[in-house]
């Protein structure tokens, strides 16, 4: 005979409801607690660590940047090579992370330039709001117009000019996180259109007046507190040594070397003229890329970049992939380490002259950042070159070390605030003891409570009638204790009654029942003190204990009274 078929459905689930098969909601609390308890280490989490990450920018020359300007592909090439990259986001100080090298991408200005004013002799005022309102909205204007507009204000009597900023050298210099410093400067304009802010701006060339002005920090800054007369510190600005300006910052007087950098740039080009293509932003990229239409021939896709003559960082020549419109750049600051083809300066050490005291660590100016950013993702030769530099210029080229990109050039700087404080050791045990906390809380209420106890079925009492009856049986627990109190309240009673009429413990020869007695007779009291004790010690309800409370109050009272 064959089998019938079993069901798929177990047979004590059959004929149940869905609530009936869900089961209790009791057995939902592990699940919940667990929840609870993943949801508290994931705002843990965002709140200690997030204020740390890279942030999350759009086409920048840094290396946050996605772009062909940006340098996001040097670092994880970096970390691909067993490299330790670091991001840095804070501002000099204990906390801050070091590292072998240390890699500072300027964009445009690089952050690097502050706004100081500056005053007629004649105009011994303060500037106006209206100067320094205006002195703002130009910080956040072009880099074009925020320099044309500093040259022009220099002729008025007031206004706002750009220099090299003081933190900026004095990190470079001093106190630098690497044991040695790259500096990458800028060559392309990385950003929003200014035309249309949701599109990305084309590749064009940064002006060669923002490139020398973004290098000002490279030279040694000196600060003094500014004279109250402003004559006196006008006249201070004019006898500034030469080779250097003295600009007023507030109520400090800032003096920097004046250095005359020159920026050269290839003319010759790889790229082939492009044909007109009917989209108006291809064809202005086009056009500025012809303009660069070699008046020469076109130099070889590979370059040799050859070491300076006296210079001994490079063994041997760096092979790399042809760059359009090389940069170089050269100052009194600056000893070239690298020359191109035609002698151009690519990377050079920077020194401090004047005989003064050289930088902490070594600091080298990397001309084209061509040779780093994501542009030589496209070429295996500009990889291979471009982890070469580093190598050489890390002091432990051997072996893969710590390399820090630091993002404060570059306007992306995090405050020490109480949150950021908190995120990093050794304050970061101060909110994992309270999430530890938290969570011991929250195991100590699953503990305490846990599932709800069912109910046993058909109790001969409910809840609430338990309930009062035990309440009622601790009332009456407590009740039969209090009827003890009697003997302790007449003792209580009779000490009283012996301190106010003068007599010290050891002096009377009675028993203090004794002595009571003798003063009631004295006083003519209505009972005696030692009956009102036998009384109090025989008491079995709380009414009789009220009662001889009472007497005892009374016997007092009379003796009081009687003495008055």
């Amino acid at each position: 005979m064959p089998r019938k078929p079993k069901s798929h459905t177990p047979e004590k689930t059959q004929g149940k409801s869905w609530g009936e098969r869900l089961g209790p909601a009791s057995g939902w609390l592990p699940a919940v607690a667990a929840f609870m308890i993943l949801c508290l280490f994931a705002a843990a989490g965002a709140a200690l660590f997030d204020v740390n990450s890279t942030p999350k920018t759009g086409q920048k020359a840094n290396v946050t940047g996605l772009s062909a300007q940006g340098t996001a592909g040097l670092g994880r090439l970096l970390e691909a090579r067993g490299h330790e990259v670091v991001v840095n986001r804070l501002e000099d100080g204990p906390l801050i992370d070091h590292a072998a090298l240390e890699i500072i991408t300027l964009d445009d200005d690089g952050g690097t330039l502050t706004y100081a004013y500056h005053f007629d002799e004649e105009d011994t005022s303060s500037a106006s709001d209206e100067a320094i309102s205006a002195a703002g909205e130009s910080a956040v204007s072009s880099s074009e117009a925020s320099a044309s507009e500093a040259s022009e204000s220099d002729d008025d009597s007031y206004g706002a000019v750009q220099i090299p900023d003081p933190k900026r050298s004095k990190h470079v210099l001093s106190a630098p996180l690497g044991k040695v410093v790259l500096i990458v400067a800028p060559k392309w304009n990385a950003g929003r259109d200014p035309r249309n802010p949701y599109w990305d701006r084309g590749p064009s060339l940064v002006a060669k007046s923002n490139v020398t002005e973004s290098l000002g920090f490279l030279s040694p800054m000196h600060e003094a507190k500014a004279p109250e007369d402003d004559k006196d510190a006008a006249a201070k600005m004019a006898a500034s040594p030469p080779g250097t300006k003295t600009v007023r910052n507030g109520d400090m007087l800032v003096t920097f070397d004046d250095m005359a950098y020159v920026v050269n740039r290839d003319s010759r080009s790889v790229v082939t003229p492009a044909e007109p293509s009917g989209d108006s932003n291809s064809d202005a990229i086009a056009d500025e890329l012809n303009k660069l239409t070699p008046t020469r021939e076109p130099m070889k896709h590979l370059w040799a970049f050859t070491p300076a003559p006296g210079d001994s960082t490079f063994k041997t020549p760096l092979t790399v992939g042809a760059i359009t419109a090389l940069q170089s750049i050269t100052g009194p600051n600056l000893r070239p380490v690298l020359v191109g083809p035609n002698g151009e300066a690519v990377l050079s050490r920077v020194i401090v002259t004047g005989g003064r005291a050289q930088p902490e660590v070594p600091v080298y100016l990397l001309s084209d950042p061509d040779l780093l950013n994501n542009q030589i993702l496209s070429d295996p030769q500009k990889v291979l070159s471009a982890l070469t530099l580093v190598d050489t210029l890390s002091p432990k080229a051997a072996k893969p070390g710590r390399v820090i990109f630091n993002l404060t050039f570059n306007g992306l700087s995090l405050d020490h605030d109480l949150l950021h404080v908190l995120s990093r050791p050794p304050f970061i045990g101060v909110p994992l003891c309270l999430l530890i906390a938290g969570l011991g809380l929250m195991w100590a209420a699953f503990a305490r409570f846990g599932p709800a106890r069912e109910a046993p079925a058909g109790a001969p009492l409910g809840r609430g009638v338990r309930i009062l009856a035990d309440n009622a049986a601790r009332l009456m627990a407590i009740t039969l204790k209090e009827v003890k109190l009697g003997p302790a309240y007449a003792d209580l009673v009779r000490d009283q009654v012996i301190k106010d009429k003068g007599y010290r413990a050891g002096i009377s020869t009675e028993s203090p029942d004794a002595l009571a007695d003798r003063i009631g007779r004295t006083h003519s009291t209505t009972d005696t003190f030692t009956d009102l004790k036998a009384r109090a010690g025989k008491v079995m309800t709380v009414h009789q204990l009220i009662d001889i409370t009472l007497k005892l109050h009374a016997w007092k009272t009379e003796i009081q009274r009687a003495h008055t």
